[in-house]
C-alpha cells in the first residue's frame, strides 16, 4: 500500500541546540510545556488544504489509529480555516483497517506487550484476534522469565550482603577485641547469619532450575508461534534472540 501513503509528519518545530549545559533543563521544561498547552499539528497548513480525507483516514487505519483521530487533524486544521470530510475519512480507515487487521499485526501488537482498543471489530477481529492472543501468550512467558531471572539476581545480592557482614563478624570476633557481651552477641549472630545463608543459597539454586524452565517455554513458544507463521521478523527476530541469550547466559 505505498503508493497510498500520505506524508503527515507531526508539524512541530525543531529542537533548538543549546551551546551550553546550564539552559538545557530550563529549555527542556519550556518546550514540554509548549507541547502540553499547545499540542503538534498533525497536518500542516499545506497539508490541510489540500488534503484527500479518504487517504489520510486510509494511513491512518493502515496504521491502527483509532476513527477519533480524526479529531486531532480538525484540531490542526480548524486555525487554517479547514474542516475535515469525516464521511471520506471514515471510509478510508475502514480500508486501512483492511491492512492493518491482520493476524500478524494483532501477534506483533500482543508480542509487544503494548495495550490494544479493539480497533479492529467484527469480521476483522477474526483476523486480528488469534494473532493478538499468541504474542499476548509469548510476551506473557516472556515476562514471567525476566521476573524470575531479576529475583534471582536479587537473592544472589543479598546472599553476597549476608556473606560479607558475616565474614565481618568472624573477623571482629577472631581479632578478640570486644567485650564478653559483644563477642556472645556477634557469635550469635554469625549464627543465625550462617543458617540463613543455608536457606537462601538452598533457594538460589533451585531457582535456576525454575528460570530454566521458563526460559525453555518462552523459547518453545516462540519457535510454535514461527511454525504457525507468527514469525518474528527484522529487529524482533533479532530482539527475541538476544533476550533468550541472555536469560541463558547466567545459567550455562
Amino acid at each position: 500500500m505505498q503508493g497510498y501513503i500520505l506524508t503527515s509528519s507531526i508539524a512541530c518545530p525543531p529542537t533548538q541546540q543549546t551551546p551550553h549545559k546550564k539552559g538545557l533543563a530550563a529549555a527542556i521544561s519550556l518546550a514540554s510545556l509548549a507541547l502540553l498547552l499547545q499540542g503538534c499539528a498533525t497536518l500542516s497548513e499545506n497539508e490541510c488544504e489540500t488534503a484527500d480525507w479518504w487517504l489520510i483516514g486510509q494511513e491512518d487505519g493502515s496504521k491502527g489509529l483509532s476513527l477519533a483521530h480524526i479529531e486531532e487533524h480538525r484540531e490542526s486544521c480548524a486555525e487554517h480555516g479547514v474542516t475535515p470530510d469525516r464521511d471520506a475519512y471514515a471510509k478510508g480507515h475502514r480500508s486501512g483497517l483492511a491492512v492493518y487487521c491482520t493476524r500478524f499485526t494483532g501477534y506483533k501488537v500482543g508480542r509487544s506487550g503494548r495495550p490494544y482498543h479493539g480497533i479492529c471489530d467484527g469480521p476483522l477481529a477474526e483476523a486480528f484476534d488469534p494473532g493478538l492472543r499468541r504474542g499476548r501468550m509469548v510476551h506473557a512467558l516472556e515476562t514471567k522469565a525476566w521476573d524470575i531471572k531479576q529475583k534471582r539476581e536479587s537473592l544472589g545480592e543479598k546472599i553476597g550482603r549476608l556473606e560479607h557482614e558475616r565474614k565481618t563478624l568472624q573477623e571482629k570476633l577472631a581479632a578478640d577485641e570486644s567485650i564478653p557481651q559483644d563477642l556472645e552477641s556477634m557469635a550469635e549472630k554469625v549464627v543465625e547469619l550462617g543458617q540463613e545463608l543455608e536457606v537462601l543459597k538452598q533457594e538460589y539454586e533451585d531457582s535456576a532450575q525454575t528460570q530454566a524452565d521458563a526460559v525453555a517455554r518462552f523459547d518453545e513458544a516462540i519457535e510454535q508461534a514461527r511454525d504457525d507463521g507468527y514469525a518474528d521478523d527484522g529487529e524482533l527476530l533479532g530482539g527475541t534472540r538476544r533476550i533468550i541469550r541472555s536469560l541463558k547466559d547466567e545459567l550455562d
